[in-house]
């Protein structure tokens, strides 16, 4: 049995490794649109980037384990997929972009660009020393860094309560005639699922180094973690998306939430409000970094033997420093197309998993392939790059592809199909070593 400390101090970390920049800058924005209806559009919003991703974190806990979410895919599929998805979250994305924005934020307003690389440097360094000992992480990150992000962001909350910067205004853009939908659509755009999957190695991990053995005790405390996850974050998106909501005296030409962040703390805090708003950053990028950098160098550690974690942690936080310093912007053109292609795929491997013993090795591969066409159709609509004719031929006939997620329909269609045909031929499968299969 985990003590109530302990049980605090993991739902801390699993809430730190998912509060990146982007949670930050997301909420506000959507306030200050959603105005009036502010309510209905938060409600959406968290529907699907708090729920989705506390659902995922829910299944991988009922599956037991990262690692089972792919046992249904032969082993080189699964083992590629989980490559594609380390390196797109880690050293060709999110890691650069946690460096890049937590020195926009943070030294960037008092010298320019010209401090990057020693920024750089020593970002990469604390995220290495604090991801070397993974056994640590729920010290670190749930008893450390999480409560001095959050005493900061309380703080933010209650000022903004307090002292409003402004009167609710009209709704503007889609949130005046859809507010609910919109919320969800940006919501589903956090794509915290991928990170529900990945973190599930990471969580898994800490419950172990906390001395749990039993599959289903470890289970039970990655649901509470989950459970914790959800409400923290929920306060914390409520919180930011109500200082957009009541940010009408601080300016009326906000082009993303973290102009709005920055006139928040300017105004109520003067120049040391650019220190505070700086620290929050700097801290839910670092939080975020550690997570991404220690899920994917246990996944390496793991499944490749000659390579060990701590040169995988140094690897990827070397590569992570280089590409923020050389060619972030040009990388970005690439990975952000495959980030937004492997959200659908990752969302059929959670429907799959608690079926898959009902599935045979055919329906699971054609419920990942479905979900792999669409969901590069969908990337194509997100990066403006669908030709007009198909894509209002696409408006017209495929359900929920305004919201950039048509591949949700048929990826389940297939599902059914799928489970109904494999039922009724008897083709099931079992599972082997958590990655291959066997006709049983």
């Amino acid at each position: 049995m985990l003590s109530a400390r302990n049980i605090a101090a993991l739902g801390f970390m699993t809430f730190a490794m998912y509060l990146g920049a982007g949670n930050l800058i997301f909420p506000p924005y959507l306030g200050y649109q959603a105005g009036d209806n502010f309510l209905s559009g938060m409600a959406g919003f968290l529907l699907t980037g708090v729920g989705l991703p506390a659902i995922a974190l829910v299944i991988v806990a009922w599956v037991r384990g990262s690692d089972n979410l792919t046992a249904a895919l032969p082993k080189p599929l699964a083992t590629g997929f989980w490559v594609m998805l380390f390196i797109v979250i880690g050293p060709a994305f999110i890691i650069p972009r946690t460096i890049t924005v937590a020195y926009q934020f943070s030294l960037a307003p008092f010298i320019g660009d010209s401090g990057l690389i020693p920024f750089s440097t020593v970002f990469c360094l604390a995220a290495i020393l604090f991801s070397l000992y993974p056994g640590k992480l729920v010290d670190t990150l749930g008893k450390w860094l999480t409560p001095m992000l959050l005493t900061i962001l309380t703080i933010m909350a209650v000022v903004a309560l307090l002292y409003p910067s402004g009167q609710v205004e009209v709704a503007s853009g889609p949130y005046a005639t859809g507010a609910m939908a919109e919320g969800m659509t940006q919501g589903y755009m956090t794509m915290d699922a991928l990170g529900s999957i990945g973190f599930g190695w990471v969580i898994f991990r800490a419950i172990e180094g906390m001395g749990v053995k039993c599959p289903k005790a470890i289970a039970k405390y990655t649901f509470i973690a989950a459970l914790m996850y959800a409400t923290a974050m929920a306060l914390v998106y409520l919180s930011l998306a109500y200082i957009g909501v009541t940010s009408a005296n601080l300016g009326s030409s906000f082009a993303n939430g973290g102009e709005i962040l920055t006139a928040f703390t300017n105004a109520h805090f003067g120049a040391f409000g650019t220190i505070i708003l700086g620290s929050v950053l700097v801290l839910a990028c670092l939080t975020t970094a550690i997570g991404v950098t220690t899920a994917g160098s246990e996944f390496y550690s793991r499944s490749f033997s000659k390579i060990t974690y701590p040169k995988s942690v140094w690897v990827i936080m070397v590569l992570s420093g280089l590409i923020a310093n050389v060619g972030l912007a040009q990388l970005l053109e690439v990975t952000l197309p495959v980030v937004v292609a492997l959200h659908p795929i990752a969302i059929a491997l959670l429907l799959i998993a608690p079926l898959r013993y009902q599935l045979s090795q055919v329906a699971v591969l054609a419920v990942v392939a479905t979900a792999t066409v669409f969901g590069c159709i969908d990337a194509a609509h997100i990066l403006g790059a669908m030709p007009a004719t198909v894509d209002n031929a696409l408006t017209a006939n495929l359900p929920l592809y305004h919201y950039y997620a048509g591949w949700i329909l048929p990826t389940v269609a297939v599902l059914v199909v799928g489970l109904i045909v494999s039922r009724i031929t008897g083709g099931r499968y079992c599972v082997d070593n958590n990655a291959s299969l066997n006709r049983s």
